[in-house]
């Protein structure tokens, strides 16, 4: 397809007239990539090196909870359950996390961190700190708080 950018944003094809478009979707995108490369250094730096920010809230969910079920957790991180199961799996095998049948519901498995992966709590509050204050760079509150409300109703929109 034969795509042209008019001077205004204009978006145009030989299948429309044109559409209004800016780059806010691949800025996010871009800042998505540059943060995970970010925490990739920064786990290399401690030595982890086996797992993905991917894994992250999993494991910001099982600090907090202590113990949850897949679907418990599936609903903190709102990723499907398909995605979490895998990645819950890849940290079973790495011995972040370990499971156990739910005594309520055998249906049900519960996960929780093994020693391994308790001990990364206090680097993984750290992490978070430095990936917070680079975020946050030369940002005042009042245009934290203006970015954010707009992030929210951009989300909203979809």
């Amino acid at each position: 397809m034969e795509l042209f950018v008019n001077i205004d944003n204009t978006f145009i094809s030989k299948y429309n007239r044109g559409m209004k478009i800016d780059s806010s979707i691949k800025t996010i995108g871009r800042i998505r990539k540059r943060a995970n490369d970010f925490l990739l250094e920064e786990l290399k730096n401690i030595g982890v090196t086996d797992i993905a920010p991917s894994h992250g809230d999993i494991f910001a969910t099982l600090f907090k909870y202590k113990e949850c079920t897949m679907t418990e957790i599936s609903n903190h991180i709102n990723k499907d359950r398909s995605t979490v199961t895998s990645l819950i799996c890849k940290l079973t095998k790495q011995g972040y996390v370990t499971s156990k049948k739910d005594p309520v519901d055998n249906r049900s498995t519960i996960i929780y961190l093994t020693e391994k992966g308790k001990e990364l709590e206090t680097s993984f509050i750290k992490i978070s700190e430095k990936l917070y204050e680079k975020e946050y760079m030369g940002i005042t509150c009042k245009e934290k708080e203006a970015f954010l409300k707009t992030l929210e109703k951009i989300y909203d929109n979809f």
